[in-house]
């Protein structure tokens, strides 16, 4: 049975329930709004997964007139219009856990949400020399601090080189771990978590460090306490 999740203090011990995160990269967490999402890219899902490749090429062509569009490989590039809201094969995720139980919480408030731990163990480890087509299953990469909003969520990615690559639980051999945690924060918490997480400083106008984001965290702060 999927534990629940129903206030920070609680998703903080479970944290620390964890087994270390020493080795390789640590854990990477990710929130999703609505428990029945899947763990899949947006690339895979309806109404983006048709032409993915030839969409994606022609929005690198257009966006090299941006100033911001400056990276060093293939990966730093989907990663850029990953966070620009381009539907890529990137799924994010983040080093911090509050910042996953924020995205959890933040949208969606009216439908159970989950809460997942991924502990990676294959890594781009050389983007500069590494392609794309040099991966043919789930492989985890952790961006350099291209953006801002990267450096604020502490972001990371996987990238799904095909749809049928998803994100599954195994044995990490040094330490006889699971990889793979899932929880569940129902709807009638997430205001209060919200709540919490806004006076831990985990909110829109720090998470998105720029215009947009104060604007949305004056939005969500609205919608949580209408709900209240």
């Amino acid at each position: 049975m999927v534990e629940h999740i129903t206030s920070v203090k609680e998703l903080l011990e479970l944290s620390e329930k964890l087994p270390s995160d020493d080795w390789v990269g640590g854990w990477f967490y990710r929130g999703q709004a609505d428990v029945s999402w899947e763990l899949i890219p947006k690339a895979y899902r309806l109404p983006y997964a048709k032409d993915f490749d030839f969409k994606y090429k022609m929005w690198v062509k257009q966006a090299s007139r941006f100033q911001e569009l400056n990276f060093e490989n293939e990966f730093e590039c989907m990663a850029i219009a990953q966070h620009h809201g381009f539907p890529t094969k990137f799924l994010d995720w983040s080093s911090n856990i509050l910042v996953a139980a924020f995205f959890a919480c933040s949208d969606q408030l009216n439908k159970d949400a989950r809460l997942t731990a991924y502990f990676p163990t294959w890594y781009v480890t050389d983007p500069e020399v590494k392609e794309f087509k040099d991966y043919d299953d789930v492989v985890a990469y952790q961006p350099p601090p291209i953006a801002d909003r990267i450096r604020a969520q502490l972001g990371n990615f996987t990238y799904h080189p095909v749809s049928e690559a998803v994100i599954k639980n195994s044995i990490f051999p040094p330490t006889q771990q699971d990889t793979l945690h899932e929880w569940v924060i129902p709807a009638e918490y997430k205001t209060t978590i919200l709540k919490s997480l806004d006076r831990l400083g985990v909110n829109f106008k720090n998470i998105y460090p720029d215009i947009d984001g104060l604007s949305k965290h004056f939005c969500l702060m609205d919608e949580v306490n209408n709900a209240s």
